[in-house]
């Protein structure tokens, strides 16, 4: 495994690298080098400078101010993808900030969604996960740049993470001991605190996941998010902000929902316009509605046809903005994932994408 691997599920890219973070860097920039070049020009130069108009210099500071703060071994990995892309290394840290960007454009754009179900809302009691990653309908044009990048270090535990091409912070991911994590924005009011001096948390997450078993302590550095995180037997929703974190409780025995607003009472926020971020809050009442009436019924199947019910159905699925959605099953180690409108849900087997790294030791 030492050169990396490329294949297709499906239209969808699959990278797979291995070694220590500079050795999987450079497989990345070798192999992937013209879906970094390609993803570029029609993210950052076609939509971001000539669609939305920012300039290049705004972005190369942002970039750098970001990159200050990742982890030394990212560091070393996107150091060794500029190595092989022949991109420079402020365009890759561009491509792995893209959502950033996209959240100082617009601080309205949070419409993502999520749905665990266990316990007494699942066919089994076995955790099953649901999520929807919404961005503008221009994403869409992106489809062709959506990866799975399998991530096996040899100090940790390999990670499964989906995402764009040259994003390596966590959008939606889990590891082989099945531990889950995806993120979604959440509004930042007047009075919140932002410390950029704070380890980035997308990559701290990635660290976390090529680390743990199980849901433990999570890295307190972050500014406003809302992080859905799960194992095989428990779900949580982090609810953060720079200055404190409350994991949101979970209705009943078994169902937790989680849009873009926080839903702890004693954080004690403004209430939201009608219709804000999305319909944030109309869809997280679709998905808890339909987590109730589905009460004790739910399966990986019948996850995916919640998430195919739309927003003006009574569900939580944008026809326009969901870009890709996501099931998965911790225990069993198997995602599915749909590209609305370009691929449907396909079913993957993480446990042989892993089996190929049993060789290299996991540590407990």
């Amino acid at each position: 495994m030492e050169e990396g691997l490329v294949s297709r599920m499906g239209r969808i890219n699959v990278l797979e690298l291995s070694g220590d973070h500079r050795q999987m860097g450079r497989q990345y920039g070798k192999l992937f080098k013209s879906h970094l070049i390609g993803f570029y020009e029609s993210a950052v130069n076609d939509y971001f400078i000539k669609k939305e108009h920012f300039s290049y210099l705004k972005l190369l500071a942002l970039s750098r101010l970001l990159f200050r703060s990742y982890p030394a071994k990212f560091k070393e990995m996107f150091i060794g993808m500029s190595e092989t892309s022949g991109m420079g290394l402020s365009k890759l840290v561009m491509l792995d900030q893209l959502n950033a960007f996209e959240l100082v454009r617009n601080q309205n754009i949070g419409r993502c969604s999520n749905i665990s179900a266990w316990g007494d809302y699942s066919i089994l009691g076995t955790l099953i996960l649901g999520r929807n990653f919404d961005q503008p309908e221009y994403f869409k044009k992106f489809n062709e740049f959506i990866t799975l990048t399998v991530l096996n270090p040899d100090d940790g535990i390999p990670v499964i993470n989906i995402g764009y091409a040259g994003q390596i912070g966590i959008n939606s991911a889990m590891n082989k001991r099945g531990v889950f994590m995806a993120n979604n924005e959440a509004p930042v009011i007047k009075g919140d605190t932002i410390n950029i001096n704070a380890p980035n948390v997308l990559l701290a997450e990635l660290e976390f996941l090529m680390r743990s078993s199980s849901l433990s302590d999570l890295d307190k550095h972050i500014s406003p998010i809302i992080v859905s995180a799960a194992d095989a037997k428990n779900a949580c929703t982090y609810e953060w902000t720079a200055s404190d974190m409350k994991c949101a409780q979970r209705r009943g025995n078994g169902l937790i929902v989680t849009t873009n607003h926080f839903i702890d009472p004693s954080w004690k926020r403004p209430s939201l316009s009608h219709h804000a971020y999305g319909m944030t809050e109309e869809r997280l009442a679709n998905l808890i509605s339909l987590g109730e009436e589905h009460k004790g019924k739910i399966d990986a199947k019948k996850m995916r046809e919640l998430l195919d019910i739309g927003l003006d159905e009574g569900g939580a699925t944008h026809s326009d903005k969901t870009i890709f959605q996501m099931v998965a099953v911790p225990i069993e180690l198997k995602i599915w994932l749909k590209v609305p409108g370009y691929q449907d849900w396909t079913e993957v087997d993480l446990r042989k994408l892993f089996a190929k790294y049993d060789a290299n030791p996991v540590p407990i």
